[in-house]
């Protein structure tokens, strides 16, 4: 169902162990003349958050990242604690790809809050450029360049969002639009965004009738895919992989309706407990071979927030 899976999200005070994939490095960046916070978060990375306060970025005579635009590469280098952004072709070598640029809303707030809401935009907006966010490495994360309090007060409230390899520099570009895709591959895909939608809506901080309210929207969400997957169209060798599916998929519903009729909150998260494992991704996997689709799982679990 998801396109970026996350880890199963716990009730408030839960200490059960859940494993992050991601590296977090926190810095702050100037570029051009424009102090803003560097967050990278990146894919395929074991282990905790590892912040770095003293690095920083400056770009004279190079262009600002609030400026790099979509589908802009770029290389960074560094000088002794001095990084600079400069934008190169796509196809040459570089470490990093703009895939979307969003304005932050709302009030200020403290960094890490900055850094979650711009995370979350980011992740939003990864499906917009590469709409089957399998297809890439698993070791190409989501990054952001984001304001500070500071540069937000002076009218800069731009987040530019990258994909770059934990691996090093990359050669191409990572942008898959829907002229590249099969109708059959769309419309799993379609499907499969619309209900990716409502799963990244979790309030992983919220109490348990926020939770319960996700809930309904995440049941109404996985029956509307199981439905849009039953009527479509598949070729013989699909269908039975689809069927299949769709049958995880109703049952993940019916689980989640369950959680959201019971009667007390331990209730709750108990009968949450069991609609987690569901869909299972093994039969999502299944689909995307049959489809011809990139089938392995995505081992970003979102950040560590």
């Amino acid at each position: 169902m998801s396109a970026v899976p996350l880890p199963a999200p716990s009730e408030p005070g839960s200490k059960r162990n859940q494993k992050r994939r991601n590296l977090a490095i926190v810095g702050v960046l100037a570029l051009g003349g424009v102090v803003l916070a560097m967050s990278l978060v990146s894919r395929a990375i074991a282990g905790d958050a590892d912040e770095n306060p003293d690095k920083r970025m400056s770009g004279a005579g190079d262009r600002s990242a609030v400026s790099l635009a979509v589908g802009d590469c770029f290389t960074s280098s560094q000088h002794k604690e001095v990084y600079s952004a400069v934008p190169v072709s796509c196809s040459r070598p570089h470490d990093g790809e703009v895939f979307a640029t969003v304005a932050l809303t709302g009030s200020s707030g403290a960094d890490d809050v900055l850094a979650k809401r711009s995370y979350h935009r980011c992740s939003d907006r990864l499906t917009d450029y590469v709409m089957d966010d399998w297809s890439l490495p698993h070791t190409m994360g989501i990054n952001y360049y984001y304001p500070t309090r500071e540069v937000q007060h002076s009218g800069n409230r731009t987040v530019t969002c990258f994909a770059a390899d934990t691996d090093g520099q990359t050669t191409g570009s990572v942008r898959e639009q829907e002229t590249s895709l099969a109708a059959d591959q769309l419309a799993f895909l379609r499907l499969e965004l619309a209900s990716a939608r409502v799963f990244k809506t979790y309030p992983h901080l919220g109490s348990t009738a926020a939770n319960r309210v996700w809930a309904a929207k995440m049941a109404a969400a996985l029956d509307h895919e199981a439905d849009g997957l039953n009527v479509a169209n598949w070729s013989a060798g699909a269908r039975p992989k689809v069927t299949a599916y769709v049958g995880e998929l109703r049952k993940s519903a019916e689980l989640w309706r369950k959680a959201v009729a019971a009667r007390s909150d331990n209730s709750y998260w108990a009968r949450s407990d069991d609609a987690w494992p569901h869909p299972s991704y093994t039969y999502q996997r299944d689909v995307r071979k049959a489809l011809r689709l990139a089938s392995d799982v995505p081992t970003s679990f979102g950040p560590p927030f």
